[in-house]
Formats: structure tokens, sequence, C-alpha cells
């Protein structure tokens, strides 16, 4: 399949994280999303009593998620979408069942009947020409029972990670997020699943701050869509 039919922003050359530096900063925003994907596969084996989950990673990047729950998870199975070349080639080096994306429509890139107990991504369905139709097409890939997870979605009220994109010159890139509304989420999977929440969190510069996102968190800041993004939980019952 051509990757014409690909309409994904993403680049080789382009860095997607905040303008703010530091490895300290870096690592508790890292640290953060690791917590939060790492609660919903505790979840799943809780709840399932299936201490071998199936795990599909959307938009890996770097590959650092999955190497770090992999490490954690040492019996689940791992498998990576990335849009990126080198991203893939790079994990397929270590090992790692990674896979080039060639479109968008993710049920019909498994061709193999392939289907997952966990569904997740960070940062991922914003960067989509047409997220609800993504997202829709990975329900088709979960298990019954299976859980969707994606956090950290820009969207089109997410004014604070409009300006961050700007800054770094990589608004190209995050365009596709002005499409990006939580109303349309909650109408998509309220079709399609019986379980779903579409809430706003993860601010991706508060984070950063380990005592002020605590502040944050107790004055219930999170709740305000004009500088957070999203997080989209669904069960395919």
């Amino acid at each position: 399949m051509s990757k014409n039919n690909l309409n994904v922003q993403a680049s080789e050359k382009v860095s997607y994280g905040s303008v703010l530096k530091g490895k300290s900063l870096h690592n508790n925003r890292d640290d953060y999303c690791l917590k939060q994907i790492s609660r919903i596969i505790d979840d799943v084996i809780a709840q399932t009593g299936n201490n071998n989950p199936s795990i599909l990673e959307i938009g890996f990047g770097d590959g650092r998620h999955m190497r770090k729950l992999s490490s954690i998870y040492k019996n689940a199975s791992f498998t990576g979408l990335e849009v990126r070349k080198k991203p893939v080639d790079d994990m397929v080096e270590l090992g790692y069942d990674c896979r080039l994306v060639e479109t968008e429509e993710f049920n019909d890139f498994f061709k193999s009947g392939e289907t997952f107990d966990i569904i997740f991504g960070s940062g991922v369905l914003h960067h989509m020409s047409d997220p609800y139709k993504s997202l829709e097409s990975l329900i088709k890939l979960s298990k019954p029972g299976g859980t969707i997870y994606f956090t950290g979605e820009h969207h089109k009220y997410d004014l604070l990670s409009h300006l961050n994109a700007f800054i770094k010159k990589n608004w190209i890139y995050e365009k596709n997020s002005l499409k990006v509304k939580r109303k349309y989420f909650k109408e998509m999977l309220g079709k399609n699943t019986k379980t779903h929440h579409v809430g706003y969190d993860n601010n991706g510069l508060v984070i950063c701050f380990e005592r002020l996102n605590k502040l944050y968190c107790k004055l219930k800041m999170q709740k305000v869509p004009l500088w957070n993004c999203l997080t989209v939980f669904a069960r395919v019952d």
C-alpha cells in the first residue's frame, strides 16, 4: 500500500516535546505517562486474570515507553506502529515487533486477524487527518473486553499546546489538532462502546514540575480545556 494514502502529520526531523528543556523535567513528564499507562495495564491484568496481555502502542516515537514497559511486564507481548521509518528500524533492530504505518485505517493494516488486549498511545491521535475514524478502526483491533487508552492529546481549545507548537516552529505537524474535539470523541465512542470516558488531563508543561503538579491537581485545574490535553478511555465490550 502506498504511503501516499497517508496524511499523518509527522516528520523524521521534528521534535514534538515541550519547549521546556532539562533532563529532570523530561523524566518527570515521561514518568507521568508511564504511570498512567501502567495503571491501565495493571487494571486489565487484575480484571481479566490474564498475565500475558497483548499490547499495541500507536505512535511509539523513540520507543522509550515500549522498552520500559516490556521490562516491567515481561510476560506481555508488545507490538508497535509508527509512521516514521527510522524509529521502526531502530526498534526492530532491538528485537521488537514494530511496523511502519501505511494507512490510518489501522484495522486494514493488520490482515492476519490480530487483536489486542490493550491499545494505547501518547500524543498521537491529534496528528491524524481523521482522528475519529482512526480510533474507530482501532476499536476493531481490540479483543472483547479490551481497553483503549490515549493520553496527552492536543485539541481545538488547547491553547497552551498551540502556543508551544508555535514557539517550537512545528505547527505544520500539529495543525490536525484543530479537528480534535472532546464532543466528537464521545459521540463516536458512544456508538461503538458501552464504557468510555473522554476528559481533560495531562498539562504537558505543569507535569514537568512535581510540586506544582500536586497543587495544580488539588485546585482541579486539569478540568480546564484551555491548557490541558485530552485523555481518551474506552473498554470494548
